[in-house]
């Protein structure tokens, strides 16, 4: 009898560990639902424009995006044709639940345009949200395919006024680093004018109402005329001892300057002088995303029409939007931003090249372009 128990204890302890073993751990990552909303991928949706809109020819386009992830969407890519040409990332490194983004694209031939936006978490990527544009020759053209969406973001390409636009959701500090206090968060798509900088143009001073404050550069656009923006001493930081602080400074690159006798009356455009990051570092294996800062001057007479810029990326010849000048007076300059995406380790060349339809009749063309050398270590 005492067998007999034994055995049957024996028998009850192995169907208990067979039953164990084929259950699921409560820590597994929940599979992709129809709703997204306890999915293991992020969930990304476009909110403006409306599909089909039509859009002038080098206009540029804003396209208003919104992400959610249950544990933090990290960036938002928009794809056009199948080319990769904005990466918006979120201010915490974890990543957002709910990130709002606006990606500028600017459409270079007529037709049909098929955009994509993606969102991320780490390497995980989102079902794309997906967007087709009519491209129209001019302004004429175009008819009103849908309702004006209110919320937006506008912005006015012939605004002589330097002002920035904000990417994503922004922390607006009390000073240029990460140490300083948030004042406030600016939602994506805000637009606040441009009062001051520091020498590398990593940070800027803006005005939001009656506020001073200042964002980083990372998550912006500018627009407008902003070669005029001082550079600003940053106030003392709260987490580091009172020391006395010195403008960051840049060496400009060489720009050519026409002799006194020679004074152009046609227009003349030239780069002052670019800046951004010539090293860096892919992390993961995961491509990474650099801004540059490009200013161009009009040293000869006023250009009445429109110029577009790009910045040639080699090797590979791959050809990036800079946007598009208007109205660009005698010895008026403005500042141009762009972030440019590797995807592999090794050795670039950005080339900047101002009025690269030669749409402006110039005092010289062989003065208006620079180059940087850039490199990406693995």
């Amino acid at each position: 009898m005492a067998l007999r128990h034994w055995i049957m204890s024996v028998a009850l302890v192995v169907v208990l560990a067979a039953c164990n073993l084929s259950s699921e751990p409560d820590d597994l990552e929940p599979l992709v639902t129809a709703t997204g909303v306890t999915s293991g991928r992020p969930a990304v949706t476009i909110t403006s424009p409306a599909n089909g809109s039509e859009v002038v020819l080098n206009s540029q386009v804003l396209i208003s995006a919104s992400a959610t992830d249950p544990v933090g969407v990290q960036r938002v890519q928009l794809i056009a044709n199948g080319q990769i040409i904005k990466t918006v990332s979120s201010e915490a490194p974890s990543g957002d639940t709910t990130m709002s983004a606006v990606l500028d694209y600017t459409p270079r031939s007529e037709g049909t345009i098929n955009l994509q936006v993606i969102a991320y978490r780490g390497a995980i990527a989102s079902e794309p949200a997906a967007l087709s544009l009519v491209v129209r020759q001019n302004v004429q053209q175009v008819t009103a395919t849908s309702a004006p969406v209110n919320n937006a973001p506008v912005i006015n390409p012939n605004d002589p006024t330097c002002r920035v636009l904000t990417s994503t959701g922004l922390n607006l500090r009390s000073g240029p680093s990460t140490n300083y206090n948030v004042i406030t968060v600016l939602a994506a798509g805000a637009v606040a004018p441009i009062v001051g900088r520091i020498g590398t143009n990593e940070w800027w001073q803006v005005r939001v109402n009656t506020t001073i404050g200042w964002v980083s550069a990372a998550y912006t656009n500018v627009y407008g005329n902003c070669g005029g923006v001082p550079i600003v001493n940053p106030p003392a930081s709260p987490t580091s001892p009172v020391t006395p602080t010195v403008a960051p400074t840049f060496t400009p690159l060489p720009t050519w300057t026409p002799a006194a006798s020679a004074t152009p009356v046609q227009p003349d455009i030239v780069i002052n002088n670019v800046t951004g990051p010539e090293t860096l570092s892919l992390t993961g294996g995961v491509e990474v995303v650099a801004t540059y800062a490009v200013t161009i001057t009009n040293t000869g007479g006023p250009i009445p029409g429109q110029f577009n810029n790009v910045i040639v990326k080699n090797p590979g010849n791959v050809e990036i939007p800079l946007g598009v000048v208007a109205g660009l007076g005698r010895d008026q300059s403005i500042l141009l931003t762009v972030e440019v995406t590797f995807g592999a380790a090794g050795d670039y060349t950005l080339q900047f090249k101002p009025d690269s339809g030669n749409a402006v009749s110039e005092f010289s063309e062989v003065n208006n372009n620079a180059l940087l050398n850039v490199t990406v270590t693995g």
